[in-house]
Protein backbone atom coordinates (compact mmCIF):
# COMPACT_ATOMS: atom_id res chain seq x y z
CA UNK A 1 0.00 0.00 0.00
CA UNK A 2 2.55 2.51 0.74
CA UNK A 3 4.09 1.53 -2.68
CA UNK A 4 1.00 2.27 -4.31
CA UNK A 5 0.54 5.58 -2.32
CA UNK A 6 4.30 6.64 -3.50
CA UNK A 7 3.41 6.17 -6.93
CA UNK A 8 0.14 7.87 -7.00
CA UNK A 9 2.33 11.24 -5.69
CA UNK A 10 4.61 10.78 -8.49
CA UNK A 11 2.06 10.60 -10.91
CA UNK A 12 0.20 13.28 -9.53
CA UNK A 13 3.33 15.23 -9.18
CA UNK A 14 3.95 14.73 -12.75
CA UNK A 15 0.85 15.89 -14.07
CA UNK A 16 1.24 18.85 -12.02
CA UNK A 17 4.66 19.67 -13.63
CA UNK A 18 3.15 18.96 -17.20
CA UNK A 19 -0.04 20.68 -16.76
CA UNK A 20 0.18 23.92 -19.43
CA UNK A 21 0.30 27.24 -17.36
CA UNK A 22 -2.63 29.55 -17.08
CA UNK A 23 -3.98 31.43 -20.29
CA UNK A 24 -5.09 34.98 -19.36
CA UNK A 25 -7.76 35.93 -21.62
CA UNK A 26 -6.32 38.95 -24.60
CA UNK A 27 -8.14 41.35 -25.65
CA UNK A 28 -10.36 41.11 -28.16
CA UNK A 29 -10.41 44.22 -29.21
CA UNK A 30 -7.60 45.98 -31.69
CA UNK A 31 -9.34 49.18 -30.86
CA UNK A 32 -8.64 48.62 -27.17
CA UNK A 33 -4.60 47.32 -28.05
CA UNK A 34 -4.31 51.02 -29.50
CA UNK A 35 -5.74 52.69 -26.74
CA UNK A 36 -3.82 50.70 -24.16
CA UNK A 37 -0.47 51.80 -26.50
CA UNK A 38 -1.04 55.23 -26.79
CA UNK A 39 -1.46 55.99 -23.02
CA UNK A 40 1.73 53.61 -21.88
CA UNK A 41 5.19 54.76 -21.60
CA UNK A 42 6.62 50.60 -20.74
CA UNK A 43 5.39 47.97 -22.45
CA UNK A 44 6.84 44.41 -21.52
CA UNK A 45 6.24 41.01 -22.41
CA UNK A 46 6.16 38.77 -19.18
CA UNK A 47 6.25 35.54 -17.52
CA UNK A 48 4.54 35.54 -14.13
CA UNK A 49 6.32 33.44 -11.36
CA UNK A 50 4.25 34.46 -8.34
CA UNK A 51 0.98 35.67 -7.34
CA UNK A 52 -0.08 36.62 -3.49
CA UNK A 53 -3.93 37.89 -2.90
CA UNK A 54 -4.03 41.19 -1.21
CA UNK A 55 -6.25 41.46 2.15
CA UNK A 56 -9.44 42.87 1.22
CA UNK A 57 -8.96 45.55 3.95
CA UNK A 58 -5.73 46.45 2.41
CA UNK A 59 -7.54 46.85 -1.45
CA UNK A 60 -9.08 49.83 -1.15
CA UNK A 61 -11.95 50.07 -4.34
CA UNK A 62 -11.50 46.93 -5.05
CA UNK A 63 -14.48 46.04 -6.77
CA UNK A 64 -17.20 43.13 -5.83
CA UNK A 65 -16.52 39.56 -7.36
CA UNK A 66 -12.48 40.67 -7.70
CA UNK A 67 -9.43 40.12 -5.63
CA UNK A 68 -6.48 41.67 -5.63
CA UNK A 69 -2.99 40.35 -6.15
CA UNK A 70 0.79 41.27 -5.71
CA UNK A 71 2.24 39.91 -8.70
CA UNK A 72 5.62 38.95 -9.25
CA UNK A 73 6.65 38.94 -12.82
CA UNK A 74 10.09 38.22 -15.17
CA UNK A 75 11.10 39.72 -18.05
CA UNK A 76 10.98 38.09 -21.08
CA UNK A 77 11.09 40.90 -23.70
CA UNK A 78 10.90 44.75 -23.16
CA UNK A 79 8.91 46.25 -26.30
CA UNK A 80 8.68 49.48 -25.38
CA UNK A 81 11.22 51.16 -22.42
CA UNK A 82 12.53 54.50 -22.04
CA UNK A 83 14.88 53.37 -19.57
CA UNK A 84 16.13 50.27 -17.91
CA UNK A 85 13.41 47.47 -16.85
CA UNK A 86 14.37 45.14 -14.46
CA UNK A 87 14.54 41.48 -14.47
CA UNK A 88 11.75 41.13 -12.20
CA UNK A 89 8.85 43.72 -11.82
CA UNK A 90 6.30 43.66 -9.03
CA UNK A 91 2.98 45.11 -9.33
CA UNK A 92 -0.96 44.89 -8.39
CA UNK A 93 -3.43 44.05 -10.38
CA UNK A 94 -7.31 42.99 -9.92
CA UNK A 95 -8.58 39.99 -11.19
CA UNK A 96 -11.82 38.34 -11.34
CA UNK A 97 -12.61 35.05 -9.30
CA UNK A 98 -13.73 31.66 -10.63
CA UNK A 99 -17.39 30.15 -10.09
CA UNK A 100 -16.27 29.51 -6.86
CA UNK A 101 -15.21 32.72 -5.17
CA UNK A 102 -11.52 31.31 -5.70
CA UNK A 103 -8.38 33.54 -7.13
CA UNK A 104 -7.03 32.27 -10.27
CA UNK A 105 -3.44 30.70 -10.06
CA UNK A 106 -1.30 32.87 -12.77
CA UNK A 107 2.13 31.46 -12.18
CA UNK A 108 3.81 30.46 -15.80
CA UNK A 109 1.32 32.68 -17.81
CA UNK A 110 2.73 34.98 -20.34
CA UNK A 111 1.45 38.27 -20.42
CA UNK A 112 1.66 41.70 -22.02
CA UNK A 113 1.81 44.48 -19.75
CA UNK A 114 1.47 48.38 -20.14
CA UNK A 115 2.88 50.00 -17.18
CA UNK A 116 3.43 53.55 -15.66
CA UNK A 117 6.39 54.57 -13.17
CA UNK A 118 5.24 54.43 -9.39
CA UNK A 119 8.33 55.12 -6.94
CA UNK A 120 10.99 53.07 -7.29
CA UNK A 121 8.79 50.68 -9.29
CA UNK A 122 5.97 50.37 -12.15
CA UNK A 123 1.86 50.06 -11.90
CA UNK A 124 -0.10 48.83 -14.41
CA UNK A 125 -1.14 52.10 -16.53
CA UNK A 126 -4.78 50.69 -16.95
CA UNK A 127 -7.15 48.51 -14.99
CA UNK A 128 -6.90 46.25 -18.39
CA UNK A 129 -3.12 46.89 -18.31
CA UNK A 130 -2.53 43.01 -18.24
CA UNK A 131 -3.57 40.44 -21.21
CA UNK A 132 -2.73 37.50 -22.19
CA UNK A 133 0.66 36.97 -24.18
CA UNK A 134 0.02 35.81 -27.76
CA UNK A 135 2.18 35.54 -30.60
CA UNK A 136 -0.49 37.64 -32.77
CA UNK A 137 -0.98 40.17 -30.42
CA UNK A 138 2.72 40.90 -29.77
CA UNK A 139 2.97 40.68 -33.59
CA UNK A 140 -0.03 43.08 -33.71
CA UNK A 141 1.17 45.66 -30.98
CA UNK A 142 4.43 45.90 -32.90
CA UNK A 143 2.48 47.14 -35.49
CA UNK A 144 0.28 49.36 -34.29
CA UNK A 145 3.86 51.35 -32.72
CA UNK A 146 5.17 51.10 -36.03
CA UNK A 147 2.47 52.92 -37.65
CA UNK A 148 2.57 55.63 -34.32
CA UNK A 149 5.88 56.69 -35.92
CA UNK A 150 3.46 58.55 -38.83
CA UNK A 151 2.12 60.13 -36.13
CA UNK A 152 -1.45 59.73 -38.27
CA UNK A 153 -3.93 62.68 -37.29
CA UNK A 154 -6.44 62.14 -34.53
CA UNK A 155 -10.37 62.37 -36.35
CA UNK A 156 -12.71 64.85 -34.14
CA UNK A 157 -14.98 64.86 -36.77
CA UNK A 158 -16.71 65.89 -40.18
CA UNK A 159 -15.80 69.29 -41.53
CA UNK A 160 -17.42 69.44 -44.91
CA UNK A 161 -19.10 67.07 -47.42
CA UNK A 162 -20.43 67.60 -50.59
CA UNK A 163 -21.69 65.23 -53.66
CA UNK A 164 -20.71 66.40 -57.68
CA UNK A 165 -22.30 64.32 -60.43
CA UNK A 166 -19.61 63.06 -62.78
CA UNK A 167 -19.40 63.08 -66.81
CA UNK A 168 -21.54 59.63 -67.39
CA UNK A 169 -25.40 58.66 -65.85
CA UNK A 170 -24.95 57.50 -62.64
CA UNK A 171 -21.38 58.77 -62.26
CA UNK A 172 -20.90 60.41 -58.91
CA UNK A 173 -18.42 61.37 -56.46
CA UNK A 174 -18.91 62.04 -52.17
CA UNK A 175 -16.01 64.00 -50.62
CA UNK A 176 -15.94 64.33 -47.09
CA UNK A 177 -13.53 66.74 -45.05
CA UNK A 178 -12.63 65.66 -41.89
CA UNK A 179 -11.78 67.60 -38.81
CA UNK A 180 -8.76 66.69 -36.98
CA UNK A 181 -7.30 67.77 -33.23
CA UNK A 182 -4.31 69.36 -35.39
CA UNK A 183 -5.74 70.40 -38.38
CA UNK A 184 -4.50 68.60 -40.93
CA UNK A 185 -5.95 67.56 -43.60
CA UNK A 186 -7.61 64.52 -44.34
CA UNK A 187 -10.70 63.70 -47.02
CA UNK A 188 -12.49 60.43 -48.14
CA UNK A 189 -13.59 59.94 -51.50
CA UNK A 190 -16.40 57.57 -52.59
CA UNK A 191 -16.57 57.23 -56.05
CA UNK A 192 -19.79 55.74 -57.47
CA UNK A 193 -19.22 54.74 -61.63
CA UNK A 194 -22.18 52.41 -63.20
CA UNK A 195 -22.12 48.73 -63.29
CA UNK A 196 -18.94 48.96 -60.95
CA UNK A 197 -19.24 48.78 -56.98
CA UNK A 198 -18.33 51.74 -54.95
CA UNK A 199 -14.47 52.75 -54.19
CA UNK A 200 -13.56 54.20 -51.31
CA UNK A 201 -9.91 56.16 -50.85
CA UNK A 202 -8.63 58.32 -48.49
CA UNK A 203 -6.31 61.67 -48.68
CA UNK A 204 -3.70 62.35 -46.02
CA UNK A 205 -2.37 66.20 -46.94
CA UNK A 206 -3.06 66.81 -50.51
CA UNK A 207 -2.13 63.23 -51.50
CA UNK A 208 -5.66 60.52 -52.63
CA UNK A 209 -4.79 57.07 -51.93
CA UNK A 210 -7.30 55.43 -55.22
CA UNK A 211 -6.22 52.21 -54.57
CA UNK A 212 -9.13 50.19 -53.50
CA UNK A 213 -7.42 48.55 -49.87
CA UNK A 214 -6.49 51.67 -48.98
CA UNK A 215 -7.59 51.66 -45.94
CA UNK A 216 -6.66 48.17 -44.37
CA UNK A 217 -8.41 46.64 -41.57
CA UNK A 218 -6.63 46.07 -37.98
CA UNK A 219 -4.14 49.37 -38.87
CA UNK A 220 -3.69 52.62 -36.86
CA UNK A 221 -5.12 54.16 -40.12
CA UNK A 222 -8.52 51.73 -39.73
CA UNK A 223 -8.17 52.35 -35.71
CA UNK A 224 -8.16 56.54 -36.35
CA UNK A 225 -11.24 56.56 -39.32
CA UNK A 226 -13.59 53.56 -37.35
CA UNK A 227 -13.12 54.85 -33.58
CA UNK A 228 -13.27 58.95 -34.70
CA UNK A 229 -15.76 59.30 -37.13
CA UNK A 230 -19.50 60.53 -36.40
CA UNK A 231 -22.06 57.59 -36.65
CA UNK A 232 -23.76 60.36 -38.97
CA UNK A 233 -23.55 63.33 -40.85
CA UNK A 234 -23.55 66.15 -38.85
CA UNK A 235 -25.72 68.12 -41.89
CA UNK A 236 -26.30 65.31 -44.20
CA UNK A 237 -27.38 67.18 -46.78
CA UNK A 238 -28.85 64.83 -49.75
CA UNK A 239 -29.87 61.47 -49.53
CA UNK A 240 -27.26 60.07 -51.72
CA UNK A 241 -24.69 61.68 -49.65
CA UNK A 242 -25.77 60.11 -46.74
CA UNK A 243 -25.89 56.54 -47.95
CA UNK A 244 -22.03 57.34 -49.43
CA UNK A 245 -21.04 57.73 -45.82
CA UNK A 246 -22.99 55.20 -44.65
CA UNK A 247 -21.27 53.06 -47.07
CA UNK A 248 -17.68 55.09 -45.26
CA UNK A 249 -19.14 53.57 -42.12
CA UNK A 250 -20.00 49.59 -43.40
CA UNK A 251 -16.58 49.70 -45.02
CA UNK A 252 -14.54 50.35 -42.15
CA UNK A 253 -16.85 48.08 -39.59
CA UNK A 254 -17.57 48.58 -35.61
CA UNK A 255 -15.15 50.66 -34.61
CA UNK A 256 -14.92 47.33 -31.16
CA UNK A 257 -13.56 49.74 -28.44
CA UNK A 258 -14.41 48.73 -24.73
CA UNK A 259 -12.31 50.72 -22.71
CA UNK A 260 -12.77 54.12 -21.64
Amino acid sequence: MQVVRIMLLILTAATIAAAPPPVLPGLASFADLVVLTERTPVIVHARLTRSVPVPTKAAPGLAAGRTRLLVTAMLVDAIIAPGTVPATIDYLVDVARDAHGRSPQLAGADVLLFLRAQGDGFALSDAAGQIGWTAAAEAELRTIIADGRRALPQITGVGSAFRVPGSLPGEAESQFFLATADGRPVSLVVLSRPGEPRRLSIALGDMIDDAAGGIQPRTLLWFRLACGLPRALPEPGDSALADDYAFVLQSLGPCGRTLP
